[in-house]
């Protein structure tokens, strides 16, 4: 594990793109953006790997070009996952204490962790995260750190998000066979989160956006802890699909104007007058071609923000997120998007980018990289875990309590 002044490697596998980052926190930390590289996707379908050589091959590029751009060997990373395979589930364990005293102390939080990390899963299931939403003193909710709190019952609630084991083994050795070692794995909706959102945001209520090419990441935090979680197996790619047949043109056309033109503000419609119209076999009048592309997307975005809506409203968080919402990925760039998820969310909305990043403009100011600079910052807790826990070995801490100690690192920053 490299010191925290050290560059450290991130690769974001996308639907549309790999890209690797190299990056280090710095001694005032700020994150520092070395440099980067990107490949085109192939492969991988809504965050899953479903073509090992093709993947592989597209990580390859991508670190090389990192190298390259760099002049830096990448031997190992840190690896985003994300896909409808992720799931959430809310763990609940409590104990007596039974301290002559009834103050709790250390020995007893480790051994309600231990207690609350005993999950009825699968072998066909691995974890990827275990989160401590809250402790629970005498059903005092809330509760921050027990320790030293006098009780005579200690409880803890808990969010562990879990995947399926071969889908992220099959990540997994796609990276491998491209020569790198894997540092951890992140969920990507936690590292998109970490780059984008404010503490302020993370302690209010806020929920967080990243709409990809094949995917939708969705995150919710409250008092500083992201709560809940999902992936929605639609993204920009829908987008591009719908274009192909309402316009009758091909997929890779219609990626270009949707990259290049597709927004949902009508009035930007008349820079369509630029696509080459020799492709596009269809009524050849401008203004027709910008109505009907304008309903297209328009149509296909109003439709995944309403179903993003209706499943946050099912879990019951519509009226608990005060700083309301914020959009990351690829399709927050659309403009108009921010007027239209208001207007479907009934709340604030502002675009998502990188925050607190020093480096090139392009990576460091573009919410398209958010999910990779995320995994960065994140990695850089993971970091000052490890270095921590070399310390209490030296004091002989348990491996539980170093446990506690790293989840409210994650949970503080």
């Amino acid at each position: 594990m490299p010191a925290k002044d050290e560059y450290i490697a991130a690769i974001d596998i996308g639907t549309t793109k790999v890209v690797t980052i190299i990056g280090r926190m710095n001694k005032k930390n700020l994150l520092e953006i070395k440099g980067y590289g990107i490949s085109d996707c192939r492969g991988i379908k809504k965050g899953i790997v479903i073509d090992i050589g093709e993947a592989t091959k597209s990580i390859l590029n991508s670190v090389e070009a990192a190298e390259k751009n760099t002049k830096m060997f990448i031997d190992s990373a840190y690896i985003g996952v994300t896909g409808k395979h992720i799931s959430v589930v809310n763990n609940w364990s409590e104990i007596t204490v039974n301290s002559p005293n009834k103050i709790i102390r250390k020995s007893d939080l480790d051994r309600l962790l231990a207690n609350a990390n005993k999950l009825n899963l699968t072998s066909q299931h691995e974890i990827l995260h275990t989160l401590i939403k809250q402790f629970v003193v005498d059903d005092e909710k809330g509760i921050t750190d027990p320790v030293g709190l006098a009780t005579e019952k200690l409880a803890v609630e808990l969010l562990v998000i879990y995947g399926s084991s071969t889908l992220i083994k099959n990540t997994v050795n796609s990276i491998r066979s491209a020569n790198v070692q894997i540092e951890d794995i992140i969920l990507e909706a936690l590292a998109s989160g970490e780059a984008v959102l404010t503490p302020e945001e993370k302690e209010s209520g806020v929920i967080m956006l990243d709409i990809g090419g094949g995917t939708t990441d969705v995150a919710v935090y409250k008092d500083k802890k992201m709560i809940f979680t999902y992936c929605l197996p639609v993204g920009g790619d829908l987008i591009s699909n719908d274009i192909s047949i309402g316009l009758n043109i091909p997929f890779a056309k219609a990626e270009e104007i949707k990259r290049k033109f597709a927004n949902v503000d009508y009035n930007f419609y008349e820079s369509l007058n630029r696509v080459n119209m020799s492709d596009i076999k269809i009524d050849r009048n401008k203004a027709t071609l910008n109505i009907r592309l304008y309903s297209i997307v328009n149509s296909r975005v109003k439709e995944l923000l309403k179903l993003i809506k209706e499943k946050i409203e099912s879990y019951g968080f519509m009226y608990s997120v005060p700083c309301g919402v914020v959009l990351t990925g690829g399709v927050s760039q659309m403009k108009g998007i921010t007027n239209m998820a208001a207007s479907v969310f009934n709340l604030p909305v502002r675009i998502g980018v990188p925050n607190e990043v020093d480096g090139p403009s392009e990576v460091a100011a573009n919410p398209i990289h958010a999910t990779g600079v995320g995994l960065l910052k994140y990695a850089s807790q993971l970091q000052d875990y490890a270095l921590d826990r070399t310390e209490d070995k030296k004091s002989n801490g348990s491996l539980l309590s170093r446990f506690r100690e790293f989840i409210y690192k994650i949970l503080k920053n």
